[in-house]
């Protein structure tokens, strides 16, 4: 297995007189799973926004093997999970899934339910079931790196372990940046975790970094 690593550095977000991020910074390497932790608006999907090109920034370096990235390719390095939809409500789930190069099949091989879906629109599916496939749709694609914004919003218990299940077992050949507000979820997934606070971001390495900087009591 060819190993990569993501440096994404010096990240700049202020709206206004509003700074969110002053020094935004997170790295991915190929066999990882990463965790980035950080209360509400402390800037977690600024970033993910900013590196990905979404969120016009003062400023954002991003790189792969020490290499500055396109950031008009960028997209096949990185697969992205957004916060919100991912997919519009109208598009029909197996063209989603053609789109994206992976085989629905294969998706349903581990959510068996979604067999029924393979010619249902977006819309026509719950919250919850949306969002898992989604999320699989970016975690089965091709590219060195995921990130995934909030991946277990509305997802139910069970899911979230199949979810977990996938994460974990594609991590062994790519890089994975996980965010969430379910803590327990990142915790039993997550290799290495970072937490936004004040504008910047530190690395953890036990549970009193998390209390030092304000993100558990």
């Amino acid at each position: 297995m060819d190993k990569h690593k993501l440096i994404v550095d010096s990240v700049v977000v202020r709206f206004g007189d509003k700074t969110v991020l002053s020094g935004g910074y997170i790295t991915s390497e190929t066999g990882m799973v990463t965790g980035l932790l950080g209360r509400n608006g402390a800037g977690k999907s600024c970033m993910f926004r900013a590196l990905m090109g979404g969120l016009r920034v003062e400023n954002v370096m991003v790189s792969i093997d020490g290499a500055p990235v396109n950031r008009q390719i960028i997209g096949r390095s990185i697969k992205y999970l957004p916060q919100g939809r991912l997919l519009p409500e109208g598009i029909k789930l197996h063209r989603a899934f053609e789109l994206y190069g992976v085989n629905y099949w294969s998706f349903v091989n581990r959510f068996p339910k979604y067999a029924r879906y393979h010619d249902s629109a977006i819309w026509e599916l719950s919250g919850g079931e949306a969002r898992v496939a989604e999320l699989c749709l970016v975690l089965l694609s091709e590219a060195p790196f995921y990130i995934l914004d909030e991946p277990f919003s509305q997802i139910d218990p069970v899911s979230i372990e199949g979810v977990q299940k996938i994460i974990r077992e594609r991590s062994r050949d790519h890089g994975i940046i996980v965010t969430d507000h379910n803590f327990d979820a990142i915790s039993s997934v997550a290799d290495n975790l970072f937490v936004i606070s004040d504008g910047y971001t530190s690395p953890v390495h036990c549970r009193e970094d998390l209390v030092r900087h304000g993100y558990l009591r």
